[in-house]
This record gives structure tokens, sequence and C-alpha cells, in this order.
């Protein structure tokens, strides 16, 4: 016996920031509605910046149901330099994002 899905509409109106935040291996992401963290997700990292970024940013969106294109700034904060490579990333990663949101 099959069972229906529910499935919930993806939020898309919000203006959310996502916001970056790099120490010496560890990244924080936040994502940020009116003021306030809604959601983030801490990590360590090694050599595995970019895979990590995009997987804490997948489970952020997913866990709440929220559609990428909710994503309207885009922040990167950290005591790391930008001449560091893991800011670097980060940088490209939001770029990337960028390009895909336009």
């Amino acid at each position: 016996m099959r069972q229906d899905l529910l499935i919930l509409p993806c939020f898309s109106n919000f203006h959310m920031i996502l916001n970056v935040f790099i120490q010496q291996n560890l990244i924080k992401v936040n994502l940020i509605e009116k003021g306030r963290v809604l959601d983030s997700e801490i990590f360590s990292y090694y050599h595995d910046v970019s895979e990590k970024l995009i997987t804490s940013l997948d489970k952020l969106l997913k866990r709440n149901n929220i559609d990428t294109t909710a994503l309207k700034s885009f922040k990167i904060r950290g005591n790391t330099g930008k001449n560091s490579t893991s800011y670097k990333i980060a940088a490209a990663f939001i770029g990337g994002l960028k390009t895909f949101m336009k």
C-alpha cells in the first residue's frame, strides 16, 4: 500500500543572507533572515573546503525547506586574510552561487 508523501512548498520569497565565517581549520555557515540566524552548520576542514561548503549549504537548504533563490546576499568573514586559500575557495563558491542566481 503506497503512502502519499507530504510535499512542503519551498520558500523562495525570503531575503536570506548566506554568511560564511572562516577561522583557521573551522568554518561556520549561517543562514540569516531579518537579522537573526535561522540555521547554521559548523565544520572543520583540511583540504576539503569546497566539498564541505557545498554539503553544508545543501543541508541548510534542505533542512529549512528553502530554495536557492531565497539567497539574496552573501558575506565572507573571519580571521583569515583574503590571500588565504580557504578564503579564496569560499569567495569562488559564493561567486558561483551569484552566477547561478542571475
